[in-house]
């Protein structure tokens, strides 16, 4: 008898599972809320990128606010982070502005076309650049994915990230116009307003 009910019971979990699994939504978003504190003031590595006719060197982020994205066709959080990316960099109506994606797939023509296969398939418009040799991945020292860096014009560091952000709400953009005018006028902002001496 107790032999039955512990069939009956154990029938009654995979049902009650079941259930569960069938009631649930699909996979959850990995994207969570930017926090953007840029706290840091980072001179950029040295490198040298030179592929397909695509320079890049320290002085091309020079005079522009850039935001600097690693990822990878392999890497789902990065997937699921690019089309907010596009449409950040889509809406913006701010201070000049670029969002340059650094893909680090292996440089097998599978990797590289997967990678490509992507970014046409939803439609990315970012400007993307394949670090075959891993040399930008190695200058920045990257390690995991997606890793995001804030370049202000003036080639330093501010911000950096690791993890899959919602870039396409407005708090994102507010953010990011707020990191560029502390970056611009960091003696005005957040200072008590002078007052006039007692008399």
């Amino acid at each position: 008898m107790a032999g039955m009910a512990l069939v009956v019971m154990l029938l009654m979990g995979i049902a009650i599972y079941s259930l569960s699994q069938i009631s649930s939504p699909g996979k959850t978003s990995s994207l969570t809320d930017l926090d953007l504190n840029p706290s840091l003031r980072q001179e950029l590595p040295h490198f040298e990128y030179l592929d397909q006719g695509k320079v890049l060197k320290p002085e091309s982020f020079s005079g522009h606010w850039t935001l600097l994205t690693f990822w990878a066709h392999w890497c789902h959080p990065c997937l699921e982070e690019m089309p907010a990316l596009n449409a950040l960099s889509q809406q913006w109506q701010g201070k000049n502005f670029e969002i340059l994606t650094v893909n680090v797939d292996e440089p097998t023509p599978e990797d590289q076309e997967a990678a490509r296969t992507f970014l046409s398939q939803h439609e990315i418009a970012l400007p993307t650049v394949y670090d075959r040799k891993g040399l930008l991945r190695k200058a920045f020292v990257v390690s995991d994915l997606p890793r995001h860096f804030l370049i202000s014009p003036n080639l330093k560091i501010v911000w950096q990230a690791r993890g899959a952000f919602r870039w396409d709400d407005s708090s994102a953009r507010d953010q990011l116009m707020r990191a560029m005018a502390e970056e611009a006028f960091p003696e005005t902002l957040d200072e008590p307003e002078a007052t006039e001496p007692a008399k």
